[in-house]
C-alpha cells in the first residue's frame, strides 16, 4: 500500500538535528502525569536518534480540561520516564535551541500555546522547520489533525515517520484484509465520528455491535424506546438511510440503569429510565462472538465511563484477554483508560495509541499526517 512509502531508514544523523513530533498529551491528575504510555512508546525512537548521533528537539501539547497547559511542571517527571536529561525551553528561539540542544534532549514549551498550531500557519510552520534539518512524526494519534506540526512542517523539511506511527500504520492496515470471521466494535457517542468507518466495514465486517450512547441512537432510529437516556436524534435519518436494513449490526440485548444499577431487557426501558451500560447477557454474546472471530477491532467504550459506568467495558476486556487465535486491536481513549486499570494492555495484539486518529485511518484508509509525509517524500525523488 502507498501509506508504506514514507518508511525510512533515515541513515546518518551525525550532527544532525531532528524536529521529532511526538504526543505526550497524558492525563493529569494532581500535577501529576497519570499515565505515561505514550511517552513510554516514544522511547525506542529517542535512544535510536542519540545513539545515530542526532540532536534531538521534542515538541508536543498537553490538555488539562480541554486547555493548553504547561509543560514546565512536568519535565522532571519525563526525565524520570525517558531516563534522559531534558532542556525545558520556553522560547521558540535558535539560540534556546541552540544551548540546549549542546546540553541535552531539548523539550519546547506546548504547541497549543501558539494559534499557529491550529490554524497550520505558515509561518508558524516554518518557524518549527528552522530549527531542525529533518522531522520525524512519531504522533500517529494526532496525525489526523491538519495542524502546523502534523501537516505544515513536512512541506519546508525531509520528514519521516517514527516506528510507533510504522506500527500503528501496519497493524491498523491489517483490518483492510481482515481475518474472518471478523467481529467489529464501535461504542461512544458521536455518529459523526464514526459514520465513515461503520459505512466503509458494512461490508467487510460479518458482524458488527454498536453500544455506548450511539446504540441509544440506533436503538431510537429501530423505534425501540430508550426512555430518556442521551442520544443523537440529528443521526437518527442517517442510520435509518444507510444501517437500519443491514443484519450484521448488533444492538445490547440487555442494559444498565441509572440509578439502581440493575439490568433489564433493553426492549423494556420506559418512562423516564436512562441506560448507562451494557448488561451481562450482552457481554456474554460479544464475547462469544469474539472467540470465534479471528480478528476484533474495537473503539469505544460501551457504558458511561466518565460516570463510573464501566462494568460492561471492564468484563469484556477481561474476556477479550483470555482470547489466545483472535487478533484484538483497541482504541479509544477512555477504553484504553478502562483497560490501564486492569493492567492487561500486553494481553492484546494492538493498542492504539490514538482514539480519532484511529477511527479516521479506519474510516477514510490515511489521514493528512500520513500524506503530508507521502509528499515529502516524494519532493526528495
Amino acid at each position: 500500500m502507498r501509506i508504506h512509502r514514507f518508511i525510512n531508514p533515515w541513515g546518518s544523523l551525525k550532527d544532525k538535528t531532528v524536529l521529532l513530533r511526538v504526543d505526550f498529551n497524558e492525563p493529569v491528575e494532581k500535577r501529576k502525569i497519570a499515565d505515561s504510555f505514550r511517552i513510554q512508546s516514544t522511547l525506542p525512537v529517542v535512544r535510536d536518534l542519540k545513539k545515530r548521533g542526532a540532536r534531538v528537539v521534542i515538541v508536543s501539547h498537553l490538555e488539562h480540561r480541554d486547555r493548553p497547559i504547561s509543560f514546565g511542571p512536568f519535565v522532571r517527571q519525563f526525565e524520570r520516564i525517558l531516563g534522559m536529561k531534558i532542556i525545558f525551553v520556553k522560547e521558540y528561539s535558535q539560540s534556546a535551541i541552540r544551548r540546549g540542544a549542546q546540553r541535552g534532549i531539548v523539550f519546547l514549551e506546548n504547541l497549543r500555546f501558539h494559534r499557529g498550531e491550529e490554524t497550520n500557519n505558515k509561518v508558524f510552520a516554518r518557524t518549527l522547520a528552522s530549527f531542525a534539518d529533518l522531522y520525524i512524526n512519531e504522533a500517529f494519534s494526532v496525525s489526523h489533525r491538519p495542524h502546523a506540526s502534523i501537516v505544515g512542517v513536512p512541506h519546508y523539511l525531509p520528514s519521516y515517520a517514527g516506528p510507533l506511527f510504522q506500527k500503528e500504520v501496519g497493524r491498523l492496515s491489517e483490518v483492510f484484509t481482515p481475518r474472518h470471521p471478523f467481529l467489529l466494535i464501535v461504542g461512544g457517542a458521536k455518529f459523526a465520528t464514526k459514520f465513515e468507518l461503520l459505512k466503509r466495514f458494512l461490508r467487510k465486517a460479518d458482524a458488527i455491535f454498536v453500544g455506548g450512547v450511539l446504540a441509544n441512537t440506533f436503538l431510537c432510529a429501530h423505534d425501540i424506546p430508550i426512555g430518556i437516556s442521551l442520544y443523537e436524534p440529528d443521526a437518527v435519518d442517517d442510520i435509518r438511510k444507510h444501517f437500519s436494513k443491514s443484519q450484521k449490526i448488533l444492538l445490547p440485548f440487555d442494559v444498565v440503569l441509572a440509578k439502581n444499577a440493575k439490568a433489564k431487557n433493553a426492549f423494556e426501558v420506559r418512562g423516564s429510565e436512562r441506560i448507562r451500560d451494557i448488561g451481562p447477557k450482552t457481554v456474554l454474546l460479544i464475547t462469544a462472538l469474539a472467540r470465534l472471530s479471528k480478528h476484533v477491532v474495537w473503539n469505544g467504550p460501551l457504558g458511561f465511563t466518565e460516570n463510573g459506568y464501566e462494568t460492561g467495558t471492564r468484563m469484556l476486556l477481561k474476556n477479550l484477554a483470555r482470547l489466545k487465535n483472535t487478533r484484538v486491536i483497541l482504541g479509544g481513549g477512555d477504553t484504553v483508560e478502562v483497560l490501564d486499570h486492569l493492567h492487561l494492555r500486553h494481553r492484546f495484539y494492538h493498542v492504539s495509541t490514538g482514539g480519532g486518529a484511529m477511527l479516521s485511518f479506519l474510516g477514510d484508509g490515511t489521514l493528512v499526517g500520513i500524506e503530508a509525509l507521502i509528499k515529502s517524500q516524494k519532493r526528495l525523488r
